[in-house]
């Protein structure tokens, strides 16, 4: 799980156009371009839960090429942390997802809802 966090981060610069202010905490940045600044903020994040969100966000990207955005992120079990976001697609039907990320560092679940 430790060497894949670093893993994970960088691949996810790709995902959100990290920037921060003066000062700012990258890791804040990159966080909030996922999570969009709905209520989560990368303190109330575990490490695992953020790794969820990185590869679940990363997983996400790949069906648009706009913004991603991170709704909720639940630790389901020690092992699985469920992640629920929406994805900026001009299909309004199939424009939310669900992730599961298991703590061997791999997405078990993605759906497109």
């Amino acid at each position: 799980m430790r060497k894949t966090l670093p893993a994970l981060i960088a691949a996810t610069l790709c995902v959100s156009g990290c920037t921060t202010g003066v000062g700012g905490n990258p890791l804040g940045g990159l966080l909030g371009g996922i999570l969009g600044g709905n209520g989560y903020n990368e303190r109330n994040l575990s490490d695992f839960e953020r790794a969820a969100v990185n590869a679940c966000g990363q997983e996400a990207q790949r069906y648009t090429r706009d913004r991603v955005r991170v709704e909720r992120v639940d630790q389901i079990t020690r092992d699985s942390v469920r992640v629920d976001g929406r994805i900026e697609t001009r299909d309004r039907s199939r424009d939310e997802f669900t992730c599961t990320f298991a703590s061997n560092g791999r997405i078990a679940d993605f759906r497109v809802l």
